[in-house]
């Protein structure tokens, strides 16, 4: 699981020097109030009560400040939506420069957790644009260091590693809580990437760093992300004792979020570790927790943990219905990531297209003034102006044909799976919905070949995640020459496609199945660099009468796959009521919960 550092940590990077002329008093309380953010937050509370009983006597500057303070404060408690209304009151002051930045630093956070990554997207665009005019070196290094920490968030790894790089740069030697974040963002970037030995390397940099220079919270981040690594290499043992030391820490500063990552981590490494209590425990804390969107992504860990631990005492309904939910949240997880990626490619053509409307503005304005000069400085030369019209009115030709290729090209990236180039989950369906809705009305067949592939996992532990990427990529190629342009491919998820089959009755469908069976099996892996074994275990399915949408044919193919599977795999299993009754069976709900 990539890890995604909690939004309130931007906030603790926060230490604007505001420009106040007069109440020396109240700007030492507000800067206790910033100190106490990172050190003693128990104290924030009341020191923003005491100032809020002077609220009459405070300057404007001093009021926005402390609204800013309000609003951070809120959003450690993870009230986002009141901390973005609060920050919008706020822009209505006259407020410096500096504030500014940090206000939209922190709208953008808010943003984030409040799902809204269009918006968070286009905040971070005016706070590049503030950035450029910025000359003071420590205030361009927290700039980069929070615009790092929200591409983080929003999973841009190309952004993240930009703006790492610039915030090393420029806190270098500067203020030693940017460049000791600086250095976790910089592993951070590192580990997006899956350079683990890198990302470890510099989580200890940053670790002894930050405790050198008494800044223990992001000691503990640092801590959290080694145990991640940990995680990833299978060091359990050593994973187990960093989380426990962050956790501690983290209570201490009572951060709530942290913690409940924290929990989740742990309830993952105690059951591999077989300590099974202490699993289930840590597992309970999370799914106690109300389903907001920043618990989902430990749910989805905590409800899997529980699954597991629910087979292993033979309690296969509970098994079963925490299988579900970890099901339903990952789901989420992955509409999650769906619209981060909408989000972030709009952004990237909006950037675009402003860029272009700019070029073309200016080259139109210089026409205009050629055409001037030209028209005083002679009036015989009509033919040329003419010409160069002619010429505007091809390049604007051009221009509105290369935006058009360029939106189907990004309207391509939203449907379709950047690894295989198939459909991918959303758009798959919503098209096979359609041609379903279509075959139904004039009473035709409908099929539904559901595959998945045998022991994925064991080649990305064995071989690598390249060499799994490799073998679905090849998998995509094999299967297509074999179905029919009107067929729609679907990547479902991980190493599960789905092939929807308009107008194809079961024996055409059973056929189907069979082919691409034979042509994954056939398929040497001596070009991915390892040899090894590929094969699918297929369920294929049809459309009757009571069908009213794409659903239950497509959960009666789940069935079959989930009886190829438990027969041993590698073969096509068609639908059939009495595997329903089959799924029912301990040993089915042993196939349900492991493959």
């Amino acid at each position: 699981m990539k890890r995604i550092v909690v939004l309130c940590f931007v906030i603790a990077l926060m230490h604007p020097v505001y420009a106040l002329e007069s109440r020396a008093n109240y700007d030492d309380e507000l800067s206790i109030i910033d100190k106490s953010f990172n050190s003693s937050p128990e104290k924030v509370e009341s020191l923003i009560d005491n100032l809020l009983s002077s609220w009459e006597e405070l300057t404007e500057q001093q009021q926005a400040s402390l609204m800013v303070y309000q609003a951070i404060q809120k959003s450690y408690k993870g009230d986002y939506w009141s901390s973005k209304e609060l920050l919008l009151q706020v822009q209505k002051y006259k407020v410096t420069d500096e504030l500014l930045i940090s206000i939209y630093q922190y709208q953008t956070a808010n943003l984030i957790a409040l799902r809204q990554y269009t918006e968070a997207f286009d905040l971070m665009a005016k706070y590049l644009e503030k950035i450029s005019s910025i000359h003071d070196i420590e205030t361009k290094a927290g700039a980069y260091v929070r615009l790092s920490n929200l591409a983080l968030n929003l999973d841009a790894n190309e952004e993240l590693r930009k703006y790492s790089s610039q915030a090393l740069l420029f806190a270098k030697g500067t203020n030693a809580k940017l460049y000791c974040f600086s250095l976790i963002l910089s592993a951070y970037a590192d580990y997006s990437e899956f350079k683990y030995s890198d990302a470890k390397e510099g989580f200890n940099q940053s670790k002894n760093f930050c405790d050198n220079n008494e800044l223990p919270l992001f000691g503990f981040v640092a801590e959290k992300g080694l145990a991640e690594i940990a995680i990833k290499t299978d060091d359990f043992e050593n994973a187990n004792r960093l989380l426990n030391n962050a956790l501690a820490g983290y209570k201490k500063f009572s951060y709530k979020t942290e913690i409940t990552s924290v929990y989740a981590l742990l309830a993952k490494t105690n059951f591999r570790l077989s300590q099974y209590s202490q699993a289930e425990e840590f597992a309970n804390k999370v799914m106690d927790l109300s389903d907001d969107p920043s618990h989902i992504v430990y749910k989805a860990i905590a409800a899997k943990v529980l699954s597991q631990r629910y087979f292993e005492l033979k309690q296969y309904q509970l098994a079963y219905d925490y299988l579900e939910s970890h099901q339903y949240y990952t789901n989420l997880i992955h509409d999650d990531t769906k619209a981060k990626a909408n989000a972030y490619q709009m952004a990237k053509f909006k950037h675009q297209e402003q860029a272009r409307e700019i070029a073309l503005l200016n080259q139109e304005r210089q026409l205009v003034e050629a055409q001037k000069e030209l028209d005083q400085a002679d009036r015989t030369n009509d033919v040329m102006i003419m010409t160069m019209l002619v010429g505007s009115v091809i390049f604007l030709s051009l221009f509105l044909l290369y935006s058009h290729r360029q939106k189907l090209r990004y309207r391509k990236l939203a449907l379709t799976d950047r690894l295989t180039g198939v459909y991918n989950r959303g758009a798959g369906q919503d098209f096979a919905e359609n041609e379903f809705v279509q075959v139904c009305m004039r009473k035709a067949h409908f099929s539904v070949v559901v595959l998945d592939l045998d022991l994925f996992k064991n080649i990305n532990d064995s071989f690598g995640h390249a060499t799994g990427d490799w073998t679905l990529k090849h998998v995509v190629s094999v299967i297509k020459p074999l179905i029919r342009d009107s067929d729609i491919l679907t990547r479902m998820g991980g190493e599960e496609f789905a092939l929807f089959l308009p107008y194809s009755c079961e024996q055409t469908a059973l056929k189907i199945a069979e082919r691409c069976k034979d042509a994954i099996e056939a398929i040497d892996t001596k070009y991915s660099g390892h040899l090894f074994n590929i094969t699918a275990s297929f369920g294929v399915s049809s459309n009757n009468r009571e069908d009213l949408s794409l659903d239950p044919v497509l959960k009666r193919a789940d069935i079959a796959l989930y009886a190829s599977k438990h027969s041993g795999r590698n073969r096509v299993t068609l639908y059939t009521p009495e595997l329903e009754l089959q799924c029912k069976s301990d040993e089915t709900q042993r196939s349900l919960i492991f493959n």
